[in-house]
């Protein structure tokens, strides 16, 4: 019987289970899909938000106690000595570089029990994202600004296509006048760089009274305030750097009224602004 052909066996074993060596025959099992064979893919990398980034570059510069938010206290090395300062993010923004991004952070210092001619410190970084943390693509630190320990208010500034960096304004207030001034913190060849100064504005209004009737004429030939407003030439959206104008107006001593405007390029060799000293002036022309 186990000699008959495979249909016939078949159809015996399945009527007899009993018969000896009559074990149904089985076809073989399909292939496993391609896809089943095929090694699966890695499991994708974490993605690390920005503010976890950030944070850890601020750990790793300024250690345990730096945040995002809010102050802490930590020293600054100024002339060879250290001081007590209370540290703060004062500006950052992420921004278009090429066909990537950069980070840029500024990290403000204002110093405790400071005298009035102290100034303060600000660090300027431009960061470049990397997998897993931040790089530092230029740094300027150390720097000075401000008066009694305040470094002064930082933004983030487009200064080209795609080309940014810092406006930091400062102040001196005494005897009745106000000097303030701005500057500019720009990537240069070799990393960033303060491309200058100019005021941002200068009066000495607190500096007289003139409710006297018989000293009035008189003081207010020596009053004068004078604003300087800072923005740059963006008609030529695609143009590497745009031209930085500086729009001046306001009072002059005598009542004489200004309203001028001053345009400037960066200087390829110096890799500055040749600013006239009319621009930083502590009084009147």
């Amino acid at each position: 019987m186990c000699a008959s052909p495979f249909r016939t066996l078949l159809a015996l074993c399945l009527t007899s289970a009993t018969v000896a060596g009559c074990t149904p025959a089985t076809e073989p099992a399909p292939a496993p899909p391609a896809a089943a064979a095929a090694a699966s893919p890695a499991a994708p990398t974490a993605h690390i938000s920005r503010a976890t980034q950030l944070q850890a570059f601020l750990t790793e510069r300024y250690g345990k106690p730096a945040r995002l938010s809010g102050n802490w206290r930590g020293p600054w090395t100024q002339d060879g000595q250290a001081r007590p300062t209370d540290w703060h993010i004062c500006a950052e923004q992420p921004v278009v570089s090429g066909d990537g991004w950069q980070q840029l952070v500024a990290v403000c210092g204002e110093l405790v029990d400071a005298s009035h001619a102290d100034p303060g410190t600000i660090d300027f970084y431009v960061l470049r994202p990397n997998t897993e943390r931040f790089e530092v693509a230029a740094e300027l630190t150390g720097s000075s600004y401000g008066s009694s320990g305040f470094p002064g208010s930082v933004s983030i500034v487009r200064a080209g296509s795609d080309f940014y960096g810092f406006r930091v304004e400062s102040g001196w207030y005494g005897q009745g006048t106000s000097l303030e001034s701005q500057s500019l913190i720009l990537p240069g060849p070799t990393g960033l760089v303060d491309t200058g100064s100019v005021r941002s504005h200068i009066d000495n209004t607190a500096a007289y009274d003139c409710n006297d009737p018989e000293q009035e004429e008189d003081c207010r030939t020596h009053m004068f305030t004078v604003n300087f407003a800072l923005r740059f030439d963006d008609r030529d959206r695609s143009a590497r750097t745009w031209p930085l104008l500086i729009e001046e107006s306001g009072s002059d001593c005598g009542g004489k009224q200004v309203r001028l405007e001053h345009r400037f390029t960066l200087d390829p060799t110096t890799w500055a602004y040749r600013f006239p000293e009319s621009l930083q002036r502590e009084s009147c022309q």
